[in-house]
């Protein structure tokens, strides 16, 4: 995969949950079914109520955010209730790649 330049200023979850399909998905084993999700996250604390895009990846029944140097394993629907999470959009391992070589940045797309 070529290097890119992250689009979003805010974190580095895009580069980091597609940095992770990579690592699992093309360059290791190839681990089958990871999903790069994109969705919207209701913040919390001094962010309470505020909606932001966000990058995570999910392997089955499990949510995955290595975001900001985090290593959060968890089932799905804790992730989803914590994170107040709307609207997302999945993206297979060859969709993202088709997507980063397409924009040139790891989303949102």
């Amino acid at each position: 995969m070529p290097s890119v330049p992250a689009k979003n200023k805010g974190g580095d979850c895009y580069k980091a949950a597609a940095d992770y399909v990579i690592d699992h998905a093309f360059r290791s084993n190839g681990k089958k079914g990871l999903v790069l999700v994109h969705g919207e996250v209701t913040g919390q604390g001094a962010i309470d109520g505020v909606q932001y895009g966000h990058a995570w990846v999910e392997d089955g029944s499990t949510a995955i955010d290595v975001s900001n140097g985090r290593n959060i394993n968890m089932p799905k629907p804790l992730y989803y209730a914590i994170g107040r999470i709307g609207k997302t959009i999945r993206y297979t391992p060859e969709q993202m790649r088709e997507k980063i070589l397409k924009h040139k940045h790891f989303g949102p797309w």
